[in-house]
């Protein structure tokens, strides 16, 4: 079985297209995506009929059909949009949320049955500077915008996957007791727990999660950087956690390292490594089996791929070349 990768290139007009070898991790490069603008954040929705683009230089949301065949992409329709570091679609496919870093806001775009975005969101929430990502939690009941500096705080809503409508939660939003900045998030797979990476105290908080309430407490802050680091140029950017909730890896820049956590019974952190990646990991993903990462330097126009063992430590398989600026990976199951 094979799975098409597509690489979001924010210094180039073109996304980089690969085919994966589920057995072995291996990625055999397609024909380049021409894009006509630099693209940034992807999503698609459940059943992989459609990638959804943000592309940064035309301030546009974009929809394209997916050939899961060949991995072609169609353009379908576009809609205006601000510059969207993160947009998410919800588990009923019917809607597309984003966040703004900086306008301090987050949208809601209806999709239709053909895969379109609605002209105009049918919601825009002023929130705070620096905006960064959302998603839902499992339920698909409750959504979540983390703000790194100086906002320093994890926005917390009701979502009515009816209607699309966002409304505050009580209380509307949780804060770290030092200045960590909330970045992007994962929530465990099985258990009432998310984990934070934020971007400006080079950490990873782990929080407790109230499922009927839909509220977040943190209980552990942790570091992704040896002690005694000069922080000067340090940041970190994303998080992941493997299928079984058992690891969790974010991405150190400045540092050039992805950091990696056992993941305990009661949801607690304990360091097990860290891994040398490409410079400025500003992104990277585990794969649909669970079995691979596949890290993107954003300074070195390279992605580096690692196998996951059992103890959840990466071991490197090999390095590719992709276009400027990597920042997001999107995989799509082959048919």
């Amino acid at each position: 079985m094979s799975y098409h990768m597509y690489v979001s290139n924010s210094g180039s007009t073109f996304l980089s297209h690969f085919l994966m070898d589920e057995s072995t991790g291996a990625l055999q490069a397609q024909p380049d995506i021409d894009m006509g603008g630099a693209p940034g954040a992807l999503a698609t929705d459940s059943r992989k009929r459609w990638l959804f683009a943000c592309m940064r230089s035309q301030k546009e949301f974009v929809t394209y059909a997916i050939d899961r065949s060949t991995g072609g992409l169609r353009r379908l329709s576009g809609v205006p949009a601000g510059s969207a570091p993160y947009i998410y679609v919800d588990d009923t496919d019917g809607y597309l949320l984003a966040t703004y870093y900086g306008d301090g806001a987050v949208s809601v775009h209806g999709i239709d049955a053909d895969g379109n975005l609605s002209t105009e969101p049918l919601q825009w929430i002023e929130t705070d500077t620096h905006a960064h990502s959302i998603q839902t939690d499992r339920s698909n009941r409750f959504a979540y915008v983390p703000h790194t500096m100086p906002a320093n705080a994890i926005y917390q809503f009701r979502f009515d996957a009816a209607s699309g409508k966002l409304t505050p939660n009580e209380p509307p939003f949780v804060q770290p007791d030092t200045p960590e900045g909330p970045r992007h998030f994962v929530f465990h797979p099985t258990k009432d727990l998310c984990y934070s990476v934020n971007e400006d105290g080079c950490t990873v908080s782990a929080h407790h999660f109230a499922a009927d309430q839909g509220t977040l407490t943190p209980f552990q802050v942790i570091s992704t950087l040896p002690p005694d680091t000069d922080m000067e140029g340090m940041s970190t950017a994303e998080i992941k956690m493997t299928h079984d909730g058992n690891h969790l890896y974010a991405s150190n820049r400045g540092h050039n390292t992805l950091a990696h956590y056992r993941v305990a019974a009661d949801g607690s952190l304990e360091l097990a490594g860290r891994y040398e990646t490409e410079a400025v990991p500003r992104f990277f993903e585990i794969d649909p089996t669970g079995r691979y990462v596949y890290s993107a330097g954003q300074n070195t126009g390279r992605l580096v791929s690692y196998r996951i063992g059992d103890d959840g430590v990466l071991a490197k398989l090999a390095t590719y070349d992709v276009g400027e600026g990597p920042l997001w990976i999107q995989f799509v199951q082959q048919v």
